[in-house]
């Protein structure tokens, strides 16, 4: 008997191409994105919100001015004519209100803009800091292991470097401090070794307990 025939491609059908990274992942990477430059919530937006409250006094004192000129320019042109002057002066009054309608639209949007410029700037900020407030909190760990370098365009990169240099310094004290010990223990626990040796040892470890007492009491 014969065997069935299969209609249409007998390929196998392709699989579905994945969703481009903008399709399903889009929200959730522009959110990252927003994150990343929120290191520290607290610390940016303070910063943030002095910035903008004196950009915002000087826009409304702008405003207030530019509000006046337009006010006492409208009046001296409807006292100009004498004749329609007051349908002057409220033709005038409503072209000095789309005016200021205007600017205040224009200063929000300066506004808006220099909120965002001021989450980048102190992003430049609180970034350094969390590297240094990391450093801090993993040498009290006693972990002194060096931290990364920051990047070309952080600020705060004077303090970081001294950071580092404390780590550093830290490190070359702690290994000088290791071989000290080192050594001794070997005098110590080495049955060859002669009353001179010990003593010797001895007075290393004695040397060394005493640079640790100077530096707590200092």
């Amino acid at each position: 008997m014969e065997p069935a025939r299969t209609t249409g491609d007998p390929r196998p059908a392709p699989t579905a191409a994945p969703p481009a990274s903008g399709e399903a992942g889009g929200g959730r990477s522009s959110k990252r994105r927003v994150r990343n430059f929120l290191l520290d919530t607290g610390l940016q937006l303070r910063l943030a919100s002095y910035l903008v409250a004196a950009a915002t006094a000087l826009s409304v004192g702008l405003g207030w001015l530019l509000w006046q000129a337009y006010r006492e320019t409208s009046r001296v042109i409807a006292l100009g004519d004498p004749t329609g002057g007051e349908s002057i002066a409220r033709a005038l009054a409503s072209e000095d209100r789309w005016r200021i309608v205007i600017v205040a639209m224009a200063l929000s949007g300066v506004l808006a803009c220099l909120l965002a410029a001021a989450v980048v700037i102190t992003h430049r900020i609180a970034g350094p800091a969390f590297v240094i407030a990391r450093t801090a909190r993993a040498v009290g760990e006693g972990n002194l292991a060096r931290p990364r370098p920051l990047r070309a365009r952080d600020l705060l990169v004077d303090l970081a470097d001294d950071v580092a240099g404390m780590v550093d310094a830290l490190r070359d004290r702690e290994d000088r401090e290791r071989g000290v010990l080192e050594r001794a223990i070997a005098t110590l626990r080495d049955p060859a070794a002669g009353e001179a040796e010990r003593t010797a040892a001895l007075a290393e470890l004695e040397r060394l307990a005493s640079e640790k007492e100077a530096r707590l009491r200092s």
